[in-house]
């Protein structure tokens, strides 16, 4: 048995599964709430992840490992996921040292009676 082939095959699948979930996240109407940084590193996530799947699949279907010396764009995943990481650090940081500032609450919302 060829446990390279399953591996791949593995990585892969998870690769693309990994990416359409963080796609369809990005379609909701939350993700207005989160702050860009954290939107950019997703997306950078989501390019580098779907680079990955698709070097996986040349290597699968051609059996030789592609050559990216150049560009390898897989790393792009890395580079996503350290920049949501770096700034939630960083975030951390100055809320430790300088005091969390209170966000304005916004306005509770009164029901209106109905006419009978």
């Amino acid at each position: 048995m060829n446990y390279e082939f399953i591996f791949f095959t593995a990585v892969t699948v998870m690769d693309l599964s990994a990416a359409i979930i963080i796609f369809v996240g990005a379609l909701s109407d939350r993700m207005r709430l989160y702050p860009t940084w954290h939107k950019v590193g997703l997306i950078v996530a989501l390019l580098g992840l779907i680079c990955q799947a698709f070097r996986n699949i040349q290597f699968l279907s051609t059996g030789i490992s592609p050559s990216d010396a150049d560009m390898p764009l897989w790393v792009l995943k890395d580079a996503g996921i350290a920049t949501i990481a770096f700034t939630y650090l960083i975030y951390g940081i100055r809320h430790q040292f300088f005091g969390a500032k209170a966000a304005p609450r916004p306005p509770k919302k009164v029901a209106k009676r109905r006419s009978r």
